[in-house]
């Protein structure tokens, strides 16, 4: 510190330091500009402060605002996100108490519309594209941000889109391991964790059949009639994310593997998993062979 500040200059220096955690050199310049007064020097410098924090979150609001409705950072309008906002809005059940929903009415006649039956796989393809987060709702942000990564803009393309998916889901397994893994999601009741056995067996026949996924094997096993009957003969109450994950990856196992030579005693799958296995063993063929050798095809 220059020797040429006074005794009591020093004092209000290290006094300004001490409460703002500026440097000596910034704590001298302040106090000049406010007369050596530490009151008025620290009172300013929180005001200056405070303003530039003020601006810096309009900054940041205005950004995101208008990144959300433009969907990028030119301030040019985006037309696809423009458009979607417009056929969101001719859906949303409530305009007034919920503006960035659509709910269960609204849902059933956007799926109307696009001629989407509710009990067809397409309503769950179309529910995986905008993020629904359950049942018959879909949310602004998921409608908007999944339809414009898709260049989608209106319902005549929303609806080539969810058809051609449909023409793809049992061959793209990629594209079926995400619609299986969403349904899991919008299945579950608020805060639940666990589907019940009837609502699961439902969605499996939705997403196992054509044009689905078929759950059966090249030699004709029957693996998803099989896999029903096991659940209502075990009387299984709920099935949990693991079970319903492992259930597509035992799944696609079967369908490469019919004998069943993957599985082991030592396998990783659940439990659930383990005891179906005995029970084709023993149910199904009981005349096959033993741990994981190969079992006899017809």
């Amino acid at each position: 510190m220059p020797a040429a500040y006074t005794a009591q200059q020093k004092s209000a220096i290290g006094e300004f330091t001490g409460v703002t955690q500026s440097d000596k050199s910034s704590a001298a310049k302040v106090l000049k500009q406010h007369g050596w007064n530490v009151a008025a020097a620290i009172n300013g410098s929180l005001y200056t402060n405070l303003r530039k924090a003020k601006e810096l979150c309009l900054q940041v609001y205005w950004s995101t605002s208008r990144a959300a409705y433009f969907g990028n950072s030119s301030g040019t309008p985006n037309p696809n996100r423009s458009s979607l906002n417009k056929i969101f809005d001719k859906y949303r059940d409530d305009a007034t108490e919920e503006p960035d929903e659509i709910n269960v009415e609204g849902t059933s006649a956007l799926f109307e519309e696009l001629q989407i039956g509710l009990e067809d796989v397409a309503a769950l393809i179309y529910s995986e594209i905008v993020k629904s987060p359950s049942l018959g709702r879909i949310t602004r942000q998921g409608f908007i941000d999944g339809w414009s990564d898709l260049s989608v803009d209106s319902l005549p393309k929303m609806k080539n889109c969810v058809l051609q998916r449909r023409s793809e889901l049992g061959q793209d397994l990629n594209l079926f391991k995400n619609v299986y893994g969403h349904t899991f999601q919008i299945a579950l009741e608020q805060r639940a964790k666990t589907l019940p056995l009837e609502m699961a067996v439902e969605f499996w026949k939705m997403l196992f059949t054509a044009p689905g996924y078929e759950w059966k094997g090249e030699h004709g096993t029957p693996w998803l009639e099989w896999w029903l009957e096991f659940q209502e003969a075990k009387r299984t109450k709920a099935v949990n994310k693991d079970l319903w994950k492992q259930t597509l990856n035992f799944a696609i196992k079967t369908v490469e593997d019919e004998s069943l030579s993957f599985w082991s005693e030592e396998s990783s799958w659940p439990s659930v998993i383990d005891e179906f296995v005995e029970w084709v063993k023993t149910e199904k063929r009981p005349n096959g062979g033993e741990g994981g050798e190969a079992m006899e095809l017809a």
